[in-house]
């Protein structure tokens, strides 16, 4: 009775230490499949992140241009450059809101998928979160607000302008000048100059600061795998 006994909880812990065995196998499995994959999603935000650099170094850029435009066009209200139809039209015409909108699409399927959170470097997920979680929405919503206060400007006080614009025959026209230096106006200029120079261009410097953080680590992780 008690070999019968003995043989059965011998039986019994064979059993139980080959499911206890199976699971652990298996759960090594998709640990290591899930690990593959994280590393892929790394891969894929690295490429997104060199086409943003890339992006934002041009959009950077285009900021610096409207910077450079919009304080010429202030020198000319404050008669600090002799009047010229032709060059303040020419500066009018550039008048725009170069944006950053960051690619999410690499991010957004590591973090749908549940393998971001699931990474042994906690530390690169962590500059990744905080790349598309804080800057890129940061940027994102003052990406807006720029575009918004550009409309404003444009529908208020550069309209006197698009004749002049679109039609060079109306450059010289004495109205222009009148236009010009319309209190109002120069007001407009200032209150337009203060995003892009003050804010905006920060925000945008920020965000490729924490682009090149993360492809830093990204890289690291990479060559060490």
């Amino acid at each position: 009775m008690k070999n019968i006994l003995a043989r059965g909880g011998i039986e019994f812990l064979a059993v139980l230490l080959g499911i206890t065995i199976s699971l652990w196998v298996e759960d090594w499995r998709e640990n290591r499949d899930i690990q593959l994959r994280i590393v892929e999603d790394y891969v894929n935000i690295q490429e997104e992140i060199k086409s943003d650099i890339i992006h934002i170094e041009n959009i950077i850029g285009l900021v610096n241009k409207q910077i450079f435009h919009l304080e010429k066009l202030i020198k000319y209200s404050k008669n600090e450059i002799i009047f010229d139809y032709n060059d303040i039209i020419a500066n009018l015409k550039e008048i725009t809101s170069p944006t950053f909108f960051g690619t999410q699409t690499g991010y957004n399927a590591s973090v749908s998928s549940g393998r971001l959170n699931s990474s042994q470097n906690m530390s690169i997920s962590n500059e990744i979160s905080l790349l598309y979680e804080h800057y890129y929405k940061r940027l994102n919503a003052n990406s807006v607000i720029w575009d918004d206060r550009m409309l404003i400007f444009k529908a208020e006080h550069i309209i006197e302008f698009y004749s002049a614009i679109y039609d060079s025959t109306d450059i010289n026209s004495p109205e222009i000048k009148t236009a010009y230096y319309n209190k109002n106006l120069i007001n407009a200029l200032y209150w337009i100059l203060e995003y892009p120079k003050k804010l905006y261009i920060n925000r945008l410097l920020e965000t490729q600061n924490q682009m090149i953080i993360t492809m830093n680590k990204i890289d690291e992780y990479l060559i060490s795998k």
